[in-house]
């Protein structure tokens, strides 16, 4: 390895270099492998990456648009990084999940920077360790969302906090400070409210618990406000000035309601949704977290003022969890940003049992139970038909399964070891070999993608004809055709707010432009099927059987339930 766990005897900075380095290196071979192996995931790889490249295309950095309509829902910064992507490398599924994957390997260094700040240098470096390897955080690094990176930037604000509150020197806890407001408007420039929100929340319930008012005289809050300002304004602004309706539809309907409401949005879930989720999402790494937050919180029930830092990682992760936990429309990557703030409290607690034989017996035989529970249940699960899995996909299944069985006994076997390093090591090499597994067999679950229909089509596009979809909308169609494309349904539907779908999201940018040409309804669609033209069509079997009873249709290609058809032989 390029660094170690163990005591060395290099000066404090040529460890912080070697560190900081090898984590660079190990961590951007790890997340780089088969990074572009796959189509775009739908919808939100398509709806996303189809922004950025809009934004290439137009030269409009203002107005985010998609398939040409103003898509507002959300802030700028994300579509600007992906488009810098394709600008730099070109259109390529890579290139979309490039700054997901560097913004996941940053909060990875920002962990390990705080978790030596705080306590030592192997807890920063487990605590880095743990996070890139959590499958949510790593799954999150490799989807091109925003999820992932609104919550690494909401993290790093909080993690340079609290590392500038404990740092030596005035310099260093000045430099941290800045970076702290910083990561908090680059986060509220990707999606809202919400990148000061829990700043402000967890922040404001420590200081008010330890009774510490001196801390807002050391945040430099006036330089705070200036530099969030700075960062988020002049596109608000700008953003304002093109669309005059966007701060009441961003604000009210997009940030607000979608808080509150329990009746306009997908995804409802019940309020302990998030509890299985953390625990999958952590593994294996989640069966050390109860002991965890048992330890902590028994440290800062018995004396909060003595225990700073244990008790603002306890208010994060639990504010966090209840945040989320109350809206009814609940979104597995909403819960990411407790995942930093669990590799802390995770690699601390580890680095305090690193030799103590008694706990490590503990933790390993609790390994042992659940590895045996989870890979048992993944090489068992196609046998109990629980859920459709394809077959292409159940060799992959059984091989996940066989790693976990496998390291589940080989963990319980070397915890007689009195150091954890061979546990720890165990736990690591597993979850790596899982999730490489898995990212290797996505090319033949991704089965929704439109991409092989796209790859037929576009050579052979002129000019001059219109690719539409009828009564459908495939989030990833307009960039591997690279072009805008014509949607056919019932603009005028009543229901069209009370769906969380993307007719609304479309229907909610009409307001902001003249659609007419390109979104329409069913008879200017016959109008233009009987012309001249040659149109294409792409949808669903359902849609496709209703057209060839009204007219004569040439099917040219189908791949599962999606068919590509055209008005001309």
């Amino acid at each position: 390895m390029l660094f170690s766990l163990s005591k060395t005897n290099l000066n404090a900075k040529q460890s912080w270099v070697i560190d900081v380095l090898g984590l660079i290196v190990l961590l951007g071979l790890f997340y780089a492998i088969w990074i572009g192996s796959h189509a775009l995931v739908t919808p939100d790889e398509g709806r996303y990456s189809e922004v950025a490249r809009e934004m290439v295309v137009s030269g409009d950095y203002i107005t985010p648009r998609l398939n040409g309509v103003a898509f507002l829902d959300k802030p700028v910064l994300y579509y600007w990084l992906q488009a810098s992507a394709i600008k730099m490398f070109g259109l390529a599924e890579w290139s979309l999940r490039f700054w997901p994957a560097l913004i996941g390997i940053l909060g990875c260094l920002v962990t390990y920077i705080t978790g030596r700040v705080l306590f030592d240098r192997r807890t920063g470096i487990l605590s880095a360790i743990i996070l890139a390897t959590s499958p949510l955080y790593y799954g999150g690094s490799h989807y091109t969302n925003l999820d992932l990176e609104v919550a690494s930037l909401i993290s790093n604000s909080l993690l340079c906090f609290i590392a500038a509150m404990h740092a030596g020197s005035s310099r260093v806890k000045k430099y941290l400070l800045i970076a702290a407001y910083i990561f908090a408007g680059l986060a509220a420039l990707t999606k809202g409210l919400i990148g000061i929100v829990f700043p402000m929340m967890i922040i404001g319930s420590w200081i008010v618990l330890l009774n510490r008012w001196d801390t807002i005289l050391k945040m430099r809050l006036l330089m705070g406000m200036v530099i969030f300002f700075v960062i988020t304004v002049p596109w608000y602004v700008l953003v304002q000035k093109a669309n005059p309706e966007f701060l009441h539809f961003f604000f009210v309907t997009q940030q607000v309601s979608r808080f509150l409401t329990t009746q306009d949005f997908n995804s409802k879930a019940a309020v302990w949704f998030y509890v299985p989720v953390v625990l999958a999402g952590l593994f294996p790494w989640s069966v050390f977290l109860i002991q965890s937050l048992v330890q902590k919180i028994k440290l800062v029930w018995g004396d909060r003022k003595h225990h700073p830092v244990e008790l603002y990682l306890l208010l994060w992760f639990f504010i966090v969890l209840v945040f989320f936990s109350i809206p009814r429309s609940k979104t597995v990557g909403y819960i990411l940003p407790i995942f930093p703030v669990s590799a802390l409290l995770i690699g601390s607690y580890l680095n305090q049992v690193w030799h103590d034989a008694k706990k490590i017996r503990a933790l390993s035989t609790a390994f042992l139970i659940f590895s045996g529970l989870i890979g048992a249940g993944l090489f068992m699960a196609p046998a109990f038909n629980l859920i459709e899995i394809p077959p292409v996909f159940l060799p992959y299944l059984r091989a996940m399964g066989l790693i976990i069985l496998f390291s589940g006994m080989t963990g319980f076997f070397v915890s007689r070891q009195k150091s954890m390093a061979p546990l720890f090591a165990c736990s690591t090499v597993t979850i790596v070999l899982v999730l490489l597994t898995f990212v290797a067999s996505t090319p033949f679950i991704n089965d929704k993608s439109v991409k092989p229909i796209a790859l037929t089509l576009k050579p052979n596009l002129q000019p001059n004809d219109e690719v539409v979809t009828f009564y459908k909308y495939y989030q990833d169609l307009p960039i591997y055709l690279e072009r805008r494309i014509t949607i056919v349904a019932d603009w005028h539907a009543a229901d069209i707010p009370h769906k969380d779908n993307w007719l609304r999201e479309m229907w909610y940018g009409m307001v902001f432009q003249d659609t007419k040409d390109w979104l329409i309804e069913e008879a200017a669609f016959w109008q233009r099927w009987n012309s001249e033209k040659r149109v294409f069509v792409i949808t669903d079997d359902d849609n496709y059987n209703k057209l060839s009873r009204k007219t004569h249709v040439y099917k040219i290609q189908q791949e599962n339930n999606m068919v590509l058809l055209s008005n001309k032989a």
